[in-house]
């Protein structure tokens, strides 16, 4: 069916990953310039048959998508952008190198967390997991380009009216889209009902730069929400949040009560990055020590930005300890 500008319409389609956090939604925008879609899935076969029969039963077929929002870089959001044959793809600036899968970044990247994680106190065949969990994922992923690079306030070509918020924490490639007169946004995993969102340590993207803050970076992004009048926010996972300032309020209070839990941890011992992350999460650290240990490092930043913990550079290994 040839698309037909209609009234503007947003339809969550659910699909099926393999990981852990469960189902993902992608998000079908008819009614405006370009018939668009918002993230993709992961790159499953089980994922493109619910898909295709998704947009089957809206009267399309994946020929006709012709643009394609990208929120952010991981695998359960962007495997199968490469099945969109006549989509153009819109995303920021820093989800060129993942998506394009360029060997030199992943390399630097890996090679900085191997380092990173190291110095904080992590084994070695704890990091030799991850990273070969991180290859396994890049299987869920395709190699593909971005058509148009967008930034904070920017409009977006193909969707008149909405415009593009830049909102790093999650990733460092997150953006979410925001129709200000419908009062309406799609976030990506930037603020979810369900759960909260793990602010997840990168590697620097530009030579001289400190790697990212990111639990510091996503409070101030989930603050921003507050400055708009948004009455319902789709997410990546769950459902849509339609009381976005509380739930911006609670985030923030949870952050600050687990901050708190870590200074209190810490009481007067000097430990290691890893070592806090494994009296906080003693079971979740087996199985997923690199999303725990952003977890934790990510309130280390928070206490350390308000004075209450201190790091210490003991030559190879870096220690923290309460003021």
């Amino acid at each position: 069916m040839a698309y037909l500008k209609c009234e503007q319409k947003i339809t969550a389609i659910t699909l099926p990953t393999p990981f852990l956090v469960g189902p993902v939604n992608v998000y079908l925008i008819e009614g405006n310039e370009a018939l668009t879609l918002v993230d993709t899935g992961p790159k499953t076969e089980e994922g493109w048959n619910v898909l295709t029969h998704e947009l089957k039963a809206r009267g399309y077929v994946p020929s006709d998508i012709e643009q394609i929002i990208i929120t952010h870089h991981h695998p359960d959001h962007v495997g199968l952008l490469d099945r969109f044959v006549n989509a153009k793809r819109t995303g920021h600036v820093k989800a060129v190198p993942w998506i394009e899968q360029d060997a030199v970044f992943l390399r630097k990247s890996s090679d900085f967390l191997s380092s990173f994680y190291k110095k904080h106190g992590m084994d070695e065949h704890v990091i030799l997991e991850i990273h070969q969990r991180s290859s396994n994922y890049r299987q869920f992923t395709s190699k593909a380009s971005i058509d148009y690079i967008v930034g904070h306030g920017n409009e977006i070509p193909g969707l008149t009216g909405w415009k593009v918020l830049e909102t790093p924490g999650h990733a460092q490639t997150q953006i979410m889209i925001m129709h200000e007169e419908e009062q309406k946004a799609i976030s990506g995993d930037h603020l979810i009902k369900h759960i909260s969102s793990n602010a997840i340590i990168e590697a620097p993207y530009n030579e001289g730069e400190e790697r990212s803050r990111s639990l510091l970076q996503y409070r101030e992004s989930l603050k921003m929400l507050k400055n708009y009048h948004l009455k319902v926010s789709y997410s990546g996972h769950g459902l849509p949040v339609v009381d976005i300032p509380s739930l911006v309020d609670e985030r923030i209070k949870e952050q600050d009560l687990r901050a708190t839990h870590i200074e209190e941890l810490l009481g007067s011992e000097t430990l290691t990055a890893v070592e806090i992350t494994q009296r906080l999460f003693p079971k979740m650290y087996e199985k997923q020590p690199e999303l725990t240990f952003s977890e934790t490092l990510g309130h280390i930043d928070l206490l350390e930005s308000k004075g209450h913990v201190k790091c210490i550079n003991a030559g190879e290994t870096i220690f923290y300890k309460a003021n």
